[in-house]
């Protein structure tokens, strides 16, 4: 999830006391700034849902919203579509993944109104929430401007594929000596004594990360990751993670939610703290959506979801700290971003790693035992 604005006033007041302690700071560079002289593609034509459709979806008024993104995060994506449709309101309510399927499964148990759309990051979840037949399987038009990794399952879609980046704190690690591979990390973290840290396995950004990074790299990626966990200390969420990096409490963290690029890049926080997608190691995770098959407004989910894999909405996701994947895209923080940076070689797309639910309890075990859990 995005940092929230408490989170990130917290951060930047964080980021004024180290700098206050360390007695200065350090300027920014490329790495912790946005790219946006890429080549994002040519757009493709816009695929629109057909007038029927759209027609009864504003005679259902609303779309409800379950979804692992923060209210910040959102706000641009709702707002731009309202304005595009403006007889359909979204209601958004903000949950982990978890919570989301476990509320869904009760609502729909009780005939209570649940959710229209969902929208999570968990690969396990997700599939696990298909398998139980609780999909639309619905073929939105613009399936066929998307990547075949953008497809997960039946009627489920990527609208993001969001990053885990490394983030450093500068003044107690300069900017050239910020290991750019997960490789030198690991080989760092023996010299930190404690202070490097990332999240607990049971956060979907982390599982996802450690998953899609040793099913690229094998057994060399979970000797990097075995590396790291003696020396690693672990925060349940990227709020307590970040905040502890800025305070100095760690000078490195990995495997962070991509979505703090943008915070990182506000005045305060870009004189502490910096960003870098690592060369051998930048995951980047789909976030999933997918319209229900109890949703009381179903057209309504459709043309959120069609909204959402749009240019026009794939460009509205950017503003919130999502990474759109679509040609033509214009985006700071978009794939082709991501892709000057790591490499081609190096994006670990693919949509859901094979096997990933059978996997899931092995992947845990050897995270735990890694990392004295």
């Amino acid at each position: 999830m995005m940092i929230s604005l408490p989170r990130a006033c917290a951060l930047a007041a964080a980021c004024a006391v180290v700098l206050t302690a360390c007695g200065g700071s350090t300027g920014t560079d490329g790495s912790t700034t946005p790219t946006s002289s890429v080549d994002v593609g040519k757009a493709a034509p816009a695929t629109p849902l057909d007038a029927a459709t759209v027609a009864r979806a504003e005679k259902q008024g609303s779309v409800l919203l379950y979804t692992n993104a923060d209210a910040d995060q959102m706000a641009p994506l709702t707002k731009a579509f309202e304005a595009k449709y403006t007889g359909i309101d979204v209601r958004v309510l903000n949950m982990n993944d978890t919570q989301t399927f476990q509320r869904y499964a009760t609502e729909s148990a009780t005939g209570v109104r649940t959710a229209d759309v969902v929208m999570a990051t968990d690969a396990v979840e997700v599939l696990n929430f298909v398998d139980k037949g609780n999909v639309l399987d619905y073929q939105d038009p613009n399936l066929e401007h998307l990547p075949a990794y953008a497809r997960l399952a039946p009627g489920v879609v990527s609208m993001s594929e969001d990053p885990l980046v490394a983030v450093y704190n500068t003044a107690l690690i300069p900017k050239d000596k910020q290991p750019k591979d997960l490789t030198s990390l690991a080989e760092l973290s023996k010299s930190l004594n404690g202070k490097i840290g990332t999240t607990d396995i049971s956060n979907p950004h982390s599982f996802g990360a450690v998953s899609n990074y040793t099913a690229k790299h094998g057994d060399a990626g979970w000797k990097n990751i075995e590396a790291l966990g003696p020396n690693t200390g672990v925060e349940s969420g990227n709020g307590n993670l970040m905040q502890k990096l800025a305070q100095g409490q760690y000078q490195a963290t990995y495997f962070v939610a991509g979505s703090v690029r943008a915070l990182i890049e506000g005045e305060e926080a870009a004189k502490i703290l910096n960003y870098t997608y690592l060369t051998d190691g930048t995951p980047l995770l789909p976030r999933a959506v997918a319209v229900t098959r109890k949703a009381k407004s179903p057209d309504a989910g459709k043309v959120f979801v069609n909204f959402l894999l749009s240019v026009e909405g794939q460009e509205a996701a950017c503003e919130g700290g999502f990474t759109p994947y679509r040609d033509g895209v214009k985006c700071a923080y978009g794939l082709p971003a991501v892709e000057k940076v790591v490499g081609a070689d190096n994006m670990m797309l693919g949509g859901y790693p094979k096997d990933i639910v059978k996997n899931k309890p092995v992947i845990v075990d050897r995270w735990k035992k890694a990392y004295g859990r």
